[in-house]
């Protein structure tokens, strides 16, 4: 097998299993080559689902060999994770997290975010994503973990304090909808210790 055939399987670096209140299991998980055409769909259903997400429905246009890409961006890189959510064997979220540069004055923070199938919410696995991104960030030696969250996402905001995450601004008008109506946008931030 060549180099670039081994690198292109790549085994998964991250793996957890949990037991869901259901009994079905979630695994949180590193995507491996062949997810993308499963998350091309689940992006796009993901955009029709809720206005707090940054993309309108009908925006998100990879392609599978783009995803693919996108995928193997993530192999073997130190400064970003990117993380599957599955129940029964069908990808139903992501997660996200990375350094928003490689500069020295910034290796100590990490942005997130995280996407979840209306049909899974209210289960906790938002917070089991959420804990493994945060996990990421202390093996990853990241003091501080941000993100930013439309105002009126009230269940997102819970979850975000839930971990210790504290508002350290607002951006007016930062999402403009098709209607001309605006969005809020709190920026958070959770110091790890």
């Amino acid at each position: 097998m060549t180099n670039e055939k081994m690198q292109e399987q790549a085994p998964a670096t991250y793996q957890q299993r949990h037991t869901l209140k259901t009994g079905q299991t979630l695994i949180i998980r590193t995507p491996k080559l062949g997810d993308e055409v499963a998350l091309i769909p689940l992006m796009k259903q993901l955009d029709t689902e809720t206005r707090f997400l940054a993309r309108a429905p009908g925006e998100f246009n990879m392609t599978e060999e783009q995803e693919r890409e996108f995928i193997k961006g993530f192999f073997d890189n130190e400064n970003k994770c990117f993380l599957i959510a599955e129940v029964d064997n069908e990808i139903i979220g992501t997660c996200s997290v990375g350094r928003p540069s490689i500069q020295k004055r910034y290796l100590h923070r990490a942005a997130m975010g995280i996407g979840l199938r209306k049909a899974n919410w209210h289960q906790g696995i938002g917070k089991k994503m959420m804990q493994a991104c945060i996990d990421w960030c202390k093996n990853s030696g990241i003091e501080q973990l941000e993100l930013g969250v439309v105002t009126e996402n009230t269940r997102a905001l819970s979850m975000y304090k839930s971990f210790g995450f504290e508002i350290s601004g607002t951006q007016k008008h930062a999402l403009k909808y098709e209607d001309g109506t605006y969005a809020d946008e709190y920026s958070m931030v959770l110091f790890i210790k």
